[in-house]
């Protein structure tokens, strides 16, 4: 969040927050994805995109937040927000320490998920609860993924 922060000139945790949503809700519709979840682990952000009622902004924040609600409540498609712990999204906060080691504040885009995070992303889309005191889970759940990640592929079945 300091790179991101620092980027769009911001000392405000809650503006970085906010911007970032924003420029995820651009990047969606811009890439033509017509029904997306959006999860957020600043509380305040979410409900003040779900719930602040805007009719003319008074400073830059309520603009992004008014276009925010835009996308959200947007007929051309379905778009949720919604607050999920850090904890919650392992996935996303490990794609986070992978950026970070690369040291680059860039904007990012890959068609399909780094291979590094696949057992997590498959972790994270059955629910198995995945400790946070490392970037991939303990050996006993790598092996029931890997089980799992046959099964599925055995299938045609894939995750991403």
């Amino acid at each position: 969040m300091f790179g991101f922060s620092s980027r769009i000139q911001s000392r405000s945790s809650f503006e970085a927050e906010l911007v970032a949503v924003r420029e995820a809700l651009k990047l969606a519709w811009d890439k033509g994805l017509r029904s997306v979840i959006v999860e957020s682990d600043s509380e305040s952000v979410v409900d003040r995109i779900r719930n602040q009622i805007i009719r003319q902004p008074k400073n830059k924040l309520e603009a992004i937040i008014l276009e925010c609600q835009g996308y959200v409540i947007s007929p051309d498609w379905s778009c949720f927000i919604q607050h999920t712990y850090r904890e919650g999204n392992f996935a996303a906060d490990a794609l986070t320490k992978k950026l970070l080691v690369s040291e680059s504040f860039e904007l990012h885009f890959w068609n399909h998920p780094p291979k590094s995070l696949s057992l997590i992303l498959l972790a994270d889309m059955i629910g198995m609860d995945v400790p946070r005191h490392g970037c991939a889970p303990d050996k006993n759940q790598i092996g029931h993924l890997k089980v799992l990640k046959r099964e599925l592929l055995a299938r045609n079945l894939h995750w991403y």
